[in-house]
């Protein structure tokens, strides 16, 4: 056997949390193998040429910088870029941090076609992506795929779109130890490790992995497992649960819409037309009193003329909202035995209908007084009239005599 060349490709790989497809880790393992039993790797240039070192990315659409995330991702790619096309974590936070001081890119949407990668530097990227968000939209296309640490990485973005016939998911963390103490008997080698502290040659691939070098590896996968769902469930604005139920699948286009892993079925064109669109600057019109305050605007300076339409309009806008909020409240089933409060809760607050509803719900309703029983004689009195009754003898004859009348016809009943 060669003299091990790679060792910092073998941490890499080995022995060490990985967000990355099965498959794909064996074909890394393969890979590894050739180069360290036979063959190599040829070092490549990192760069396109002149026109990338200009700008290391495309403007496309209307600002828009497209950055591409390939392959495999790990934390430093260099060394490993001219084997199989590893993208680094590194790389891209490099390149988004370009787009960010470049004033000709307005947002930046990332094309992914990725198997996941290494959870080492992974976590790093992904708060970067959350930040450098805050200043310009980054939105992320799957193309094809967007698997595991990839989709960790498009999740950190605002949205995430895909064609029709991608997949994402992948949402899990694995690790691999190889165990060659049985190649190593079959060429004459026998390996024995002088150590101190009893965890120190813990998981060296010259042994059988033991129960607790087991346990200790799977405890902290799970520990980055839990650390997968919660970003992903963050980011995506969806129940922990929901993610948990994924179990690490692949889900395809329809599904992962479903699901609330990505936002929608579309090409790549139409993703870099709504991205241009969402970047546009825009107007910002704030209106304190009577003051009206422009800005910004993507075709120039606003007319003092436009900036009052405007104010007038939107001054239109709020009295028929609160015309009906108004009027939503007072014609509330609730305020039927409550209309006082109803009345007081419409006029004198900014409450919606719907909050003021419940207030209501929650009142006593007004007591329902009774009528006042009619006696006969208040029946008869009221029959009378006005007595003519004064002063005057005569009116106060007549008077009398009028009461008298109603007095005995109410006696004689």
């Amino acid at each position: 056997m060669q003299p091990l060349k790679y060792p910092r490709l073998f941490g890499q790989l080995y022995n060490t949390p990985l967000m990355l497809l099965p498959d794909t880790a064996d074909e890394l393992h393969a890979v590894m193998s050739a180069a360290l039993f036979g063959g190599g790797i040829t070092a490549m240039r990192d760069d396109d040429g002149p026109q990338r070192q200009a700008r290391p990315y495309r403007l496309v659409g209307n600002g828009v910088a497209l950055i591409p995330v390939m392959g495999p991702m790990v934390q430093r790619g260099g060394w490993m870029d001219a084997m199989c096309g590893i993208a680094s974590y590194d790389r891209v936070a490099s390149l988004v941090n370009a787009a960010m001081a470049d004033s000709d890119v307005r947002a930046v949407l990332l094309e992914v076609d990725s198997p996941g990668g290494s959870v080492a530097g992974l976590f790093t990227l992904v708060d970067r992506l959350q930040a450098w968000g805050e200043q310009k939209p980054i939105w992320t296309y799957a193309n094809e795929a967007a698997f595991s640490a990839a989709y960790a990485v498009a999740s950190a973005t605002e949205k995430i779109y895909l064609p029709s016939t991608a997949m994402v998911g992948s949402i899990g963390v694995i690790a691999m130890h190889v165990d060659q103490s049985k190649r190593d008997l079959a060429q004459g080698y026998n390996y024995t490790p002088i150590f101190a502290g009893s965890k120190k040659a813990a998981g060296n691939s010259h042994a059988p992995l033991d129960d607790v070098t087991r346990a200790d590896m799977q405890r902290e996968i799970d520990r980055l497992y839990g650390k997968f769902v919660d970003h992903v469930a963050a980011g995506r604005s969806i129940d922990r649960q929901a993610v948990l139920d994924t179990e690490a699948g692949l889900l395809n286009a329809d599904d992962a819409v479903a699901a609330g892993l990505t936002d929608g079925v579309s090409s790549i064109e139409d993703v870099i037309q709504m991205l241009s669109e969402a970047a546009q600057p825009r107007t910002s019109i704030l209106m304190k009193g009577n003051n009206v305050t422009q800005h910004a605007h993507a075709d120039g300076v606003i007319t003092q003329a436009a900036l009052d339409a405007a104010a007038t309009s939107a001054g239109a806008d709020a009295r028929a909202a609160e015309r009906t909020r108004i009027a939503a409240i007072l014609d509330l089933p609730q305020a039927t035995g409550r209309e006082a409060l109803a009345r007081k809760l419409a006029l004198t607050t900014d409450m919606d209908a719907a909050t003021a509803g419940s207030l209501l719900e929650a009142a006593p309703a007004a007591v329902q007084v009774p009528a006042a029983a009619v006696t006969p004689f208040e029946q008869h009195m009221a029959a009378l009239g006005n007595p003519n009754v004064g002063a005057d003898v005569e009116r106060r004859e007549t008077g009398a005599a009028d009461i008298g009348a109603s007095i005995a016809a109410l006696i004689n009943e």
